[in-house]
């Protein structure tokens, strides 16, 4: 099935750069009068609440982008038979199949799966009495009844306790904002005669959904990293809990700030300012840039709260102890947070969209993990079930994975 010329032809001009084709009026005007009736609630597939976008010039500037998005997805690059997107996504109206080099990576990862994750089992069946699971006498270090009864948290850990109870209370809002996106989704919006929607539309309460994840993450990351570190001290360096409560402080005024910001933006109630204090729009970065720079300073002052920490077992065994693969995950967690920060409302969207997609590829996908791995192994370590030698080799082990294979791809 061939694509329609009036919306995915691109034209070149002789010797000069690449330009688009005027594209025929009414595939663009079509898709205005679409969304103007959308969002005045008019047909089957009308926006909740209607009137939720009543300006003429921002519905035609909505219409306008996603002609574009459609356009790119679908357009026939000069010289090429596929689209700007490699035909991404599938649909066959719109010509969009797999073409053959798409079909070749794909098969070939899917075989490169199935080999390399051979190699990995046979590496670890081969090798897996090296990592000294349990040393001989470790008996007594095993989280028993006794064991835990008698433990004794330090002041430093029971700062840490706030920090739980914040993500608790994050964790079921986030799942009151996911119920009431899906109940958005589905039209039940309406509660004892009261419409929900009218307060809190979907654009709200999804992005407090993807928001709030990041936020009791957050919680639980900094709470729980500082309980293990605290651990491996002697003595706490001077000072530190101090610097925990200035940073649960402005984790406070981080999700506050977020929320309310994201809640006024989205209703346009922050006139000039909504990209400062509201909402960006980015999808996992919908917080406003100063709310951005702050949550910056809370990962910053982590930081530097882990560092001071591990600075006094860092002459104790090699680099790849569990203290410094923690300390090289926050590390990379801060740096890899930049990314956030390229896009403005006068970037190029592929651009923007570019950083924005890093943030959740490299920063996510890749340090996340690596984070999160250690410190179940640190606390693995802690209740006796492994070793440290085992612990930090399997530590090493998987971030070789998650390195080489999920953020990898993204690099190639």
């Amino acid at each position: 099935m061939s694509r329609p010329r009036s919306a995915t032809t691109a034209s070149i001009r002789p010797a000069t750069a690449p330009r688009w084709a005027r594209p025929r009026p009414t595939p663009a005007r079509e898709l205005e009068r679409r969304y103007a009736a959308m969002f005045r609630g008019e047909g089957t597939e009308a926006f909740h609440p209607a009137g939720y976008i009543s300006d003429a010039a921002e519905l035609r500037d909505l219409a306008a982008f996603f002609f574009w998005g459609g356009w790119v997805c679908g357009a026939t690059r000069p010289g090429q038979d596929y689209s700007y997107t490699h035909n991404w996504p599938y649909d066959e109206l719109a010509g969009n199949r797999p073409s053959a080099p798409i079909m070749m990576w794909s098969v070939a990862a899917a075989l490169g799966l199935i080999a390399v994750l051979g190699v990995v089992l046979f590496l670890y069946g081969r090798y897996s009495s090296l990592a000294s699971w349990r040393q001989a006498g470790d008996e007594t270090r095993l989280a028993t009844l006794t064991r835990i009864e008698a433990f004794g948290p330090t002041p430093l850990q029971r700062a840490t306790y706030k920090f739980f109870a914040a993500a608790a209370l994050l964790f079921v809002l986030q799942i009151v904002a996911g119920v009431l996106t899906i109940h958005d989704f589905l039209r039940f919006t309406r509660f004892m005669g009261i419409d929900l929607a009218e307060a809190l539309p979907i654009t709200i309460v999804r992005a407090w959904h993807l928001q709030l994840a990041l936020m009791w993450i957050s919680a639980c990351w900094v709470g729980a990293s500082v309980f293990v570190l605290s651990a491996a001290q002697r003595e706490t360096p001077q000072g530190l809990l101090g610097e925990l409560n200035l940073l649960f402080g402005l984790f406070v005024v981080w999700v506050a700030g977020s929320l309310v910001g994201i809640a006024l933006g989205s209703k346009g109630l922050l006139g000039e300012y909504w990209n400062l204090l509201g909402n960006q729009g980015w999808e996992f970065v919908e917080m406003g840039k100063l709310w951005q720079g702050i949550l910056f300073l809370v990962f910053a002052l982590w930081l530097r709260i882990v560092a001071r920490m591990v600075r006094t077992v860092w002459g104790e065994g090699d680099a790849w102890t569990l203290p410094k693969w923690l300390l090289y995950a926050v590390a990379c967690v801060l740096l890899l947070f930049i990314s956030g920060f390229v896009a403005r409302p006068e970037t190029n969207f592929v651009i923007a969209d570019f950083w924005r997609w890093a943030v959740i590829h490299m920063w996510v996908e890749a340090f996340f993990e690596v984070f999160t791995t250690a410190l179940l192994a640190y606390f693995m370590v802690l209740m006796g079930f492994v070793s440290h030698t085992a612990a930090s080799r399997i530590v090493y082990l998987a971030t070789l994975l998650f390195l080489g294979s999920g953020p990898a791809r993204h690099l190639a």
